[in-house]
């Protein structure tokens, strides 16, 4: 097979492709998670080709989805103390799991597991279930294929060719994809709703990695005032309480300020999800949370809650040059994403930063 010559990706555009992935992929299973750390720590493990390609069979990767969820197919002691294995998918149980589960009730540790006469069909099941789940379904965004690490059309031998450049990306920022895939596959576990009875209110994030991020509920209500109970995105009143929704996502910016917070209705809330807001979401954003700083402000120093109009705006456009850069999509509306274009400029331009007024006393911070 004649191999297409191809420039290697350069780190920075390697990163930005890689969080727009995790920012708008559709993920029921955590099992692009897997896959995308199994990329990374073959391309630590394994030298690439001149070219800086790097082959990778199926049966490799394969492996490595068996020693992240091995550990994982085990029971969790849940708040009802009760031991249930977490879901790995929104529906059923992820078959790899229910593979495991099978392995370790024989009393099969990892170890023992890898010497038994069945290791190698356990691999090729696992195998099977990569190349027809997340495989070619890993580098879909907004229904489009972007495939920056590799290529169906590559695919021989059971085997995937990661492009020239990318094992060196994975190598050189493997603590930094490592840091993002494995936050975003511990976020969708706890969105599984059959999860969510063993978690609890606690964010899951926060369970395992000591996050300190503040509960909304106080947010909650200075927003409903200064919104007049309307959700941001589609204007309607809200039923009950409405929903806090960080307008540049947690996942892109972890941080609660009550200048990048709105109040949400509850559908728009979910569908949004963490993409970027189209240019009218913008505008409603900017006009409420940044020509309106100093009244927001003045709310959340009331309340005793975080807020920085500045740091706010910077932020969003931080993370709208970098959408533009990776060629993001933005929510419209509903399941509606269009691609985000350059009129974001126009409403965040430097110009503006005038606007951004914080009145007397300074912006309460949350104890660190």
């Amino acid at each position: 097979m004649i191999e297409r010559r191809t420039e290697p990706i350069k780190e920075l555009a390697f990163l930005r492709k890689l969080q727009r992935l995790l920012d708008e992929g559709e993920f029921v299973a955590t099992y692009k998670f897997a896959l995308l750390n199994a990329l990374a720590d073959l391309s630590v493990e394994r030298s690439p080709a001149p070219d800086g390609s790097l082959r990778l069979p199926l049966t490799a990767i394969a492996e490595k989805f068996i020693d992240y969820y091995w550990p994982q197919a085990r029971p969790y002691r849940g708040v009802d103390d009760a031991p249930t294995v977490l879901r790995q998918n929104s529906g059923r149980q992820a078959a790899v799991v229910n593979a495991l589960i099978e392995r370790q009730g024989a009393g099969h540790s990892l170890a023992s597991a890898r010497r038994d006469r069945r290791w190698t069909a356990l691999v090729n099941r696992v195998a099977r279930t990569v190349r027809e789940m997340p495989l070619w379904k890993l580098q879909t965004v907004g229904g489009e294929a972007d495939e920056f690490l590799y290529r169906r059309a590559e695919f021989q031998a059971g085997a995937i060719r990661l492009l020239p450049g990318v094992p060196h990306a994975f190598r050189a920022l493997h603590g930094l994809v490592l840091d993002a895939v494995r936050g975003a596959w511990i976020r969708q576990i706890g969105r599984i709703a059959a999860n969510r009875p063993l978690l609890g209110d606690a964010d899951l994030a926060a369970f395992l990695f000591g996050s300190e991020r503040q509960r909304l509920e106080g947010y909650a209500r200075v927003l409903r005032a200064h919104q007049s109970a309307a959700c941001l995105y589609c204007g309607r009143g809200l039923r009950g309480a409405g929903e806090v929704d960080h307008f540049i996502a947690w996942s892109r910016y972890p941080a609660d300020l009550g200048h990048n917070l709105v109040l949400a209705c509850r559908r728009c809330n979910a569908k949004k999800r963490d993409y970027l807001a189209y240019r009218r979401h913008v505008e409603s954003w900017y006009r409420g949370n940044i020509e309106r700083a100093a009244e927001l402000a003045e709310r959340c120093e009331a309340a005793r809650l975080a807020h920085d109009a500045g740091r706010a705006r910077a932020v969003a456009w931080w993370a709208y040059e970098q959408g533009e850069r990776a060629g993001a999509h933005a929510w419209v509306r509903g399941d509606e994403v269009e691609r985000l274009g350059r009129g974001w400029r126009e409403v965040l331009a430097p110009t503006a930063l005038g606007k951004v007024a914080e009145p007397k006393p300074p912006a309460y911070r949350a104890p660190s």
